[in-house]
C-alpha cells in the first residue's frame, strides 16, 4: 500500500523526534518482540525486530514503539507506536503526532531545569517542520530516481534533502518562510533565483579579501562575466544579497534612512538566476567562479541564519593559514573549500547591518561538479518505495567489478575513512586544528563510485587549540584578531568526537547497517581497529582525542531537542554553544573487549 505524503513525513518526523528523544531524555526499557508479544498477547508484524517501552510518568501515560531496526551507533527505524489503554487493559496504535504531543507534554511537566521552557516555539517549530516535508515529499516523490542517482551533480545533491538533518526533531523547520516562498527558495524544491542587488557608498563599505582581487571587484568581475553592467560612481561599490534578506532590509528605519540619505540605493532583482545549497542561504551557479553566504531572515532547526562579523573575519583569517601550512600537500585528497573573502555595510555601531555576504570558492563548477555529494545527502533516508543513494552505488559498483556487495562496502567504507576522517585527526594533532565536520558541512567525491576526495565547508566550524596558539600565531600572526577561534582542549575534544564520530563517521555506519550492506559493529570494530594503529603514530592533541574516543565510556553529544526545547540559539548564546547531554559511546563500549576478540572485516583487494 502506497503511503500519502502525509503519512510518509508523519513516521519521517516521529523517526526524527523519537530518536533524538531516546538519546537525550529516556532510553527507555528493550524487549524482544517474541516474548513481549507473548507476554502482553500482541502480534507484531514480521519485521518488527525489538519492542521499546517508554512510561510517561507525568500523564499515566505506557507506550510500547515498534523497531524495525535497531543501531548499534544509536539512529533506530521504528514502526508504529502502541498507547496502553488501562480501562480496557490492551494495547492500541496511537497516531504519529499524537505521540509526539504527548512527549513534548511530558517535557514541559518535567521542568526542574535552570534553562527555560519554550514549549510553544517547540510544538510550533514541529508542526511547521512535519508540514514543511509534507510540502517536499508530495511535490518530488516522483523523483526518486533523479534523487537517488550516485552520479548527480553537486547542486542536485544539495537539494535533495527532503527529510533533513539526521539527529534532529525538527528538521524541515523554516520559521520566517511562507509557504508561497518555499517554491522559489527551498533547495528541496530545486529553486532557483535572482540576486537583490544594491549600490552602497564605498565608506559606508567594510571588506576584506585574501584572493587576487578585494571583494567588491570579485562581485563586479561576476557581473561583468553575465554581461551585466550597472552603472557606479568610483565612490560606489555592489553588494548582492539574499532576495528575502533585502525585503527585511528594506522595512528597517536605519536602512530606509541610508537610503533617504543617498548612502544606499536599492537596484533589485538582477543578474543570472542562483540555486540555493542545503543550508539554503548559500548560493551556487555552476558558471561562478565563486557562491554567495548570505544572512536570512529565517529561523532554520535551531538558529537565525546570520552572518556575524567573526564569522567574516574567521574566514579571511583562516584562509591565509591554510595557504600557509604544508599539510594538504601531505594529504592531496583532503580539502578545504576557503571563504576568502567578505564585503558588508558598516554602519559604525559595531553591530552586523545584515548586508554581511561571505564570498566562497566554487570548487564545483560545470565540469567538476558531478558525482559530489554531501555525506548529509548521501545517507539520507530514501522516499519509499526506493533505496538509497549509498545502497544503488554499492549495487552497480559489484555488479560491475563482479564481486559481493560486501567485498565492495568494506572497500568503499575503507577508502572514506581514509581520505575523510585519518586527516581531519591527523591535522588536529600535528597543527591543533579541528573542524566542525558534521555531515552536512562534509562532501565527497564519489564521480568514480568510491571516495577519492572530502571536503569540508563552513567558516562558523573552526576549533583552535589553545595549546597550539603560539605556533599558529607564528605561522599567521592574523590570528590574533580572531581570538574566539581559540578553545581549550576540553571542549574541543567534546565537539570534535560529536560533528566528527556521532554525526558524521556514524551516520555512514548506520546507512550501511540499514541497508543490510555491512554489520554496523563489524565496521565499529574496524574504526577501533584503525585508531589503535593510528594512536602510536600520534604526538599530540590528536593522540589525546583518539584516546579519548577510544575510552570514555560516555560522550556528551549535541542535544537538539532540548535545544529547541529551551529556545536556546545556538549561534547567539556564549561560545555558539547549544545544549549538550551525555551518551555511551559505542567505540568506548566495543574498545573494552579484549583485542583478541576482534574479527577484521576483509580487506581491500584494490
Amino acid at each position: 500500500m502506497n503511503k500519502s505524503s502525509k503519512q510518509v513525513a508523519e513516521q519521517a518526523t516521529l523517526q526524527a523526534f523519537l530518536n533524538s528523544y531516546l538519546r537525550e531524555v529516556d532510553a527507555g526499557t528493550w524487549f524482544d518482540v517474541k516474548e513481549w508479544g507473548k507476554k502482553n498477547k500482541v502480534n507484531m508484524m514480521p519485521d518488527i525486530m525489538h519492542v521499546l517501552e517508554l512510561t510517561l510518568s507525568n500523564q499515566n501515560v505506557r507506550l510500547a514503539i515498534e523497531v524495525k531496526y535497531k543501531s548499534f551507533v544509536g539512529r533506530h527505524i521504528f514502526g508504529h507506536v502502541l498507547k496502553y489503554v488501562f480501562q480496557t487493559k490492551e494495547w492500541k496504535v496511537e497516531h504519529a503526532l499524537s505521540v509526539i504531543l504527548m512527549f513534548i507534554q511530558e517535557l514541559n511537566s518535567q521542568k526542574g531545569n535552570s534553562l527555560s521552557s519554550s514549549y510553544d516555539e517547540l510544538l510550533f517549530r514541529l508542526i511547521d517542520s512535519y508540514q514543511t516535508m509534507s510540502l517536499y515529499i508530495e511535490k518530488r516523490r516522483n523523483d526518486g530516481e533523479f534523487l537517488y542517482s550516485a552520479q548527480n551533480r553537486f547542486i542536485e545533491t544539495e537539494q535533495s534533502l527532503l527529510f533533513g538533518h539526521w539527529f534532529h526533531p525538527t528538521p524541515k523547520s523554516r520559521q520566517g518562510m511562507p509557504t508561497w516562498h518555499q517554491e522559489q527558495f527551498s533547495p528541496e524544491l530545486r529553486g532557483v533565483f535572482k540576486l537583490h542587488y544594491f549600490k552602497v557608498k564605498r565608506n559606508w563599505v567594510k571588506e576584506e579579501s585574501v584572493a587576487a582581487q578585494r571583494a567588491s571587484e570579485l562581485i563586479k568581475e561576476s557581473l561583468v562575466k553575465q554581461q551585466l553592467i550597472i552603472p557606479t560612481e568610483d565612490d560606489e561599490v555592489i553588494i548582492p544579497l539574499h532576495p528575502l534578506q533585502a525585503q527585511w532590509l528594506l522595512e528597517q528605519a536605519n536602512v530606509q534612512k541610508k537610503i533617504e540619505e543617498g548612502v544606499l540605493e536599492s537596484i533589485g532583482l538582477l543578474g543570472r538566476s542562483y540555486a540555493p545549497t542545503s543550508s539554503i542561504r548559500t548560493v551556487y551557479h555552476p558558471e561562478d567562479d565563486w557562491m554567495y553566504k548570505f544572512s536570512i531572515p529565517v529561523k532554520v532547526t535551531n538558529s537565525l541564519r546570520a552572518n556575524r562579523l567573526h564569522e567574516l573575519k574567521a574566514g579571511v583569517v583562516m584562509a591565509r593559514l591554510v595557504k600557509k601550512i604544508s599539510f594538504f600537500q601531505k594529504y592531496p585528497s583532503f580539502r578545504i573549500i576557503q571563504d576568502p573573502a567578505y564585503i558588508t555595510v558598516d554602519f559604525g555601531d559595531g553591530k552586523e547591518s545584515g548586508f554581511e555576504v561571505i564570498i566562497r570558492s566554487n570548487c564545483f563548477k560545470a565540469g567538476k561538479d558531478k558525482g559530489i555529494t554531501s555525506i548529509a545527502a548521501f545517507v539520507q533516508d530514501p522516499l519509499p518505495p526506493f533505496e538509497s543513494r549509498l545502497k544503488r552505488l554499492i549495487c552497480e559498483l559489484a555488479n560491475k567489478e563482479c564481486t559481493t556487495i560486501e567485498e565492495v562496502s568494506t572497500r568503499w567504507f575503507q577508502q572514506y575513512f581514509s581520505c575523510a576522517i585519518i586527516p581531519l585527526i591527523r591535522l588536529y594533532d600535528e597543527y591543533g586544528i579541528a573542524l566542525e565536520a558534521h555531515q552536512q558541512n562534509s562532501v565527497l567525491d564519489i564521480s568514480s563510485g568510491y571516495p577519492t576526495a572530502y571536503y569540508f565547508r563552513d567558516n562558523q566550524g573552526y576549533y583552535l587549540s589553545a595549546l597550539h596558539k603560539e605556533d599558529l600565531l607564528s605561522i599567521e600572526p592574523s590570528l590574533v584578531e580572531t581570538p574566539e577561534l581559540f578553545y581549550d582542549e576540553c571542549i574541543i575534544q567534546e565537539r570534535f568526537a560529536y560533528y566528527l564520530c556521532f554525526n558524521q563517521l556514524f551516520s555512514v555506519i548506520h546507512r550501511f547497517g540499514a541497508d543490510g550492506l555491512v554489520r554496523e559493529e563489524a565496521l565499529v570494530e574496524w574504526v577501533i581497529h584503525q585508531l589503535r594503529r593510528l594512536e602510536p603514530k600520534l604526538t599530540g592533541a590528536g593522540k589525546r582525542f583518539v584516546q579519548y574516543l577510544l575510552y570514555e565510556r560516555n560522550i556528551p553529544c549535541k542535544a537538539n531537542l532540548l535545544t529547541c526545547f529551551h529556545g536556546v540559539d545556538e549561534l547567539m548564546s556564549q561560545f555558539e554553544q547549544a545544549v549538550y547531554t551525555e551518551i555511551e559511546n559505542p567505540l568506548a563500549a566495543s574498545a573494552w573487549k579484549k583485542e583478541e576478540q576482534y574479527e577484521p572485516i576483509p580487506a581491500s583487494s584494490h
